[in-house]
Order: C-alpha cells, then structure tokens, then sequence
C-alpha cells in the first residue's frame, strides 16, 4: 500500500493489519480509517469505566489517541489490533485514576472480601420500565463492582476474547473467567434476572 490512499471510504474495508501496516509507513488516510473504525467502541469503554464522566472520558480519549499515534511503531502483529488498543485504554484510565488520586471511585470490595452493598434495590425488570432504565440501571451497578470485574464485562461487550482480556489484564486465562463470572453473579443477584 502506498503512503497515500486515494480515497478513505475506498480503504475503509481493509483489515486492521493492512491498515496498521500502512499507519506506520505514515499513511495519514489509514490512521484515519482506523480511528473512525475504533472511536465508538474506545469512547464507549472510557466513558463507562469512568462512571459516565464524559468530561474525564473526553480528556482521556484525547490522551489515547495521541498516545496511540505515537506508540503505533511499539504494535507488534502478533495479535488483534483492538487487543492492543484497548490494552493502551485501559492503561490510559489507569494513569488518569493515578493522576486524579481517586482510586476510591473504581469500585471496591469491603473489608471481609466482599462487594459492596447496593442499598435499597427491590426493584425487579417489571418494575423497570423501558430499556433505557434498565441501562441506567446496570450502569450503576456495574460502578460498584472492582475495577478488574467491570473491565471484563465491558471488554466482552466490545468483542474481545477471554484470552485477549487475560492478556491485556495481565492475568491467568481462569481469573478473566472468573472475574466474568462474579460480575454476572452480583448483576444477576441486583437485577433479579
């Protein structure tokens, strides 16, 4: 592929391989193609790992892409594109709880190990009326669960493997799994599902 594409939409097919490949060569048409192809899902991930804080996820996302551009050499094709960026994602709301010192927002367990206590939710999906609720809803339960558990469940959303999430977790394979599964138990015990 040539440093130049004609045309985006023309190139907007081609895999993410082709597409880093040339990224790197410094095609400005294939960064662009891969950052429209990626952007939604990205957004989607910090917003909602950072409690719906769109002010925070803006900045972040600003951080990542920037970062992204200047780290796409490191990328090494051993594995999906996506892994690696949403690897570099997690990273970067990471470095932004660090830099925020609001680790407390995350989500915690309490000092017996456990989860935290939801209050007050005897509401059941009857009661919840519309989609839209239902949403809110997971969403505030997912803030409460540990930052690890509410990354798996987001990460499968996005379609990554398990093992892709293990490896970007920097975790045993059976630990991505169990954390998945815990995150189901306590949404299924608060959603009443």
């Amino acid at each position: 592929m040539s440093k130049k594409c004609d045309s985006p939409v023309a190139h907007a097919g081609l895999p993410d391989e082709i597409l880093t490949a040339a990224a790197r060569q410094g095609s400005e048409q294939a960064l662009e193609i891969l950052y429209e192809r990626y952007r939604k899902p990205l957004y989607a991930y910090l917003n909602r790992m950072l409690g719906n804080d769109t002010m925070s996820a803006d900045d972040v996302f600003q951080e990542l892409w920037i970062k992204v551009f200047n780290k796409l050499s490191d990328y090494r094709e051993d594995g999906k594109f996506s892994a690696w960026l949403f690897h570099v994602a997690r990273n970067q709301v990471l470095e932004h709880f660090r830099r925020e010192k609001s680790r407390a927002r995350i989500g915690a367990v309490t000092d017996d190990g456990e989860l935290p206590e939801t209050g007050g939710c005897g509401e059941n999906p009857q009661s919840l009326v519309g989609a839209q609720e239902l949403r809110e809803r997971l969403e505030e339960l997912l803030q409460q669960l540990p930052q690890e558990q509410r990354e798996v469940f987001i990460m499968r959303q996005n379609d990554l493997s398990f093992k892709e999430i293990a490896a970007i977790q920097k975790c045993p394979l059976n630990t991505a799994l169990g954390r998945m599964h815990n995150c189901l138990k306590f949404l299924r015990q608060h959603l009443y599902l």
